[in-house]
Order: C-alpha cells, then sequence, then structure tokens
C-alpha cells in the first residue's frame, strides 16, 4: 500500500487527540540526542575551528591532524552506542533519537495544527528554533561560534550564511523530503538496514488474546510504508512462491523452510517509532475488554508462547 500523507497526519491527529503516550518519552529522547550534540564542541572536547585555527582536543589546543582524528573518534563514540542500541531493538534511533526524523514530525505538527492559526503559528515557530538549533550544533563543532562577536563582516556573512542555508534545507526536509528521505535516501538508516535485521525486540503482532479488525490504521500512519501486521513474516527467495499466511497465523516456526534464514519481512526498514501501536491503542480504546494486537514486545518470548509476527 503506498502511503498517503493526508491519512497519516490525519490519524496522527486523532491520536494526538486521546492522548498520545509516546510523546513525552519521544521528546526526552530527542533532547538527549541534542544536548550531546550540543555539549561536545560546548565543552571544548572536539571542535575543529574553521575560521581562525583555534582546534581543540580535550580542552587543549591541537594542530587540525590532531582535532581531526578527535572528531572521527568522537563519531565512532556515537556510533557505537545508536549501534549497539540497535543491535537490541533494530533502529530504534531512526525513530526516537534522530534529530533529522524529529523535523519531518515537527512538519507533521504545522499541518495538524493548520486551521488554528496561533498554534499553528507556534508549531513553526517551534519547529524553527528545533531546526536552527540542531543545525547550530552541528556547525558547532566545525567553528568557534565567538565568530559572530571577534570576526570580520566576511566571516560573519559566511557562517550566517552556511546556517541559513542548512536551515532551509531542514525546512526542505519538513515539508518536502519528510520520511521519503528516512526510507531511501539516508545514509545512516540505509547502512542500520544492513547489520541490525532480527533483533530481540520490535514490534509484535499477535491475534490472542484480541484479533485485529482490519482498519488499516497501523498501515496508513506507518510513517516508512510498511504493513506493521506482517513484521516477521518469511519473505520468499527467488522462485518461491509466495508466504503461507494460514501456517503462519497458526503458530508455524518461521524458520522451519518457509524462507531463508535471516529473510523477513520489515526487519530493516521498521524504525519502532512506535506510532501504529498508538493507532492500534487508539482504536482499541472504543472496546473496552480487548487487547490491542500490536505492541512492542521481545520477539522470541512473543513469538515462541503465541506464535506471533514479529519484527
Amino acid at each position: 500500500m503506498k502511503l498517503k500523507d493526508d491519512h497519516r497526519v490525519r490519524i496522527l491527529a486523532a491520536v494526538a487527540t486521546r492522548g498520545a503516550s509516546y510523546q513525552l518519552l519521544r521528546v526526552l529522547v530527542i533532547t538527549l540526542s541534542l544536548v550531546i550534540l550540543l555539549a561536545v564542541p560546548a565543552a571544548e572536547l572536539v571542535r575543529l575551528d574553521l575560521w581562525r585555527g583555534n582546534h581543540l582536543l580535550l580542552g587543549e589546543p591541537v594542530d587540525f591532524v590532531e582535532g581531526l582524528g578527535g572528531f572521527v573518534v568522537s563519531m565512532l563514540v556515537l556510533w557505537g552506542v545508536t549501534f549497539a542500541t540497535n543491535i537490541v531493538v533494530g533502529r530504534f534511533f531512526c525513530g526516537w533519537g534522530c534529530p533529522v526524523g524529529y523535523v519531518s514530525r515537527l512538519g507533521e505538527d504545522v499541518r495538524l495544527k493548520k486551521r488554528k492559526k496561533l498554534r499553528w503559528l507556534g508549531a513553526h515557530l517551534a519547529g524553527a528554533g528545533f531546526v536552527g538549533t540542531f543545525i547550530a550544533a552541528i556547525m558547532a563543532w566545525w567553528v568557534d561560534w565567538r565568530v559572530l562577536i571577534d570576526g570580520s563582516l566576511t566571516a560573519k556573512a559566511v557562517v550566517v550564511g552556511v546556517w541559513l542555508l542548512l536551515c532551509f534545507g531542514g525546512f526542505l526536509h519538513a515539508f518536502v523530503w519528510k520520511f521519503g528521505f528516512c526510507r531511501s535516501a539516508c545514509p545512516i538508516g540505509l547502512y542500520y538496514r544492513f547489520v541490525t535485521s532480527r533483533t530481540p525486540v520490535g514490534i509484535v503482532f499477535s491475534q490472542q488474546p484480541s484479533p485485529c479488525i482490519e482498519c488499516g490504521a497501523c498501515e496508513k500512519i506507518c510513517p516508512v510504508d510498511i504493513d506493521p501486521k506482517s513484521l516477521g513474516q518469511p519473505v520468499p527467495g527467488p522462485g518461491e512462491e509466495s508466504m503461507d499466511l494460514a501456517r503462519l497465523a497458526a503458530g508455524a516456526d518461521l524458520d522451519a523452510g518457509l524462507a531463508p534464514p535471516g529473510e523477513v519481512y520489515g526487519d530493516a526498514e521498521c524504525i519502532r517509532c512506535g506510532d501504529c501501536v498508538e493507532a492500534c491503542r487508539m482504536i482499541f480504546k472504543s472496546r473496552p475488554g480487548e487487547t490491542p494486537p500490536l505492541r512492542f514486545g521481545r520477539v522470541d518470548r512473543e513469538r515462541a508462547s503465541t506464535g506471533v509476527h514479529a519484527s
């Protein structure tokens, strides 16, 4: 099913109206990411100063080569943290901690509030503030921001011009590229697609104890255009017939000859953002006593006990 942005935004609006349980947690995780990005150059742990060559490493002046080495090590440490996290929970960082992905959500927030002028303006200002801060944090790794006080007119113009240009890129991402960038163009996301699949924690779909009512909300809200109900189902290899859904629904072993090991639907694409889980919870709020079929869970445990489809 091709993703329809207007469908996703309408369901997001309904989820927000009924209380988005993950919103505060997502804001906290994104804030932590931004604070880390800002803190490293602000604490002068690493900075490559392209303005006047005042390169720093652990608070001490160094030459460019040493500073660049510190930058590379810092990037490797940050990469290692996200990689270790994603080994356990898949592309969790993409759905919860990536500032670029969050810019897409801020753009959607503007669309959600377009009928209320003051809230729409507030959403625009919040989004612009986040993008501006995010770009400033990235640039702080490469330039001493005191250039805006002590630098020449030319230096100030160059720094401000680059900041504005990158902020415009953030605007395009929020309102033009959106999650399409995350699906098919983000180099980090594409890398994680190949190295962090078949993780033990993910989005779990189960018809027990309450059956899915096939409302389609989880598919329409998914930012990367996949069907959350089919996560974990084996993908047939070349020349094989289509998946035997009846056997899967009956709890057949996912590795028992249905597909080559490791080839399962959605493992690499799902960013574990939880939007589908929230949409499912929203739908089932009107069905007292029934349990939403979608949730976060341990894949192996759920698979062993209930025969669920899981990512």
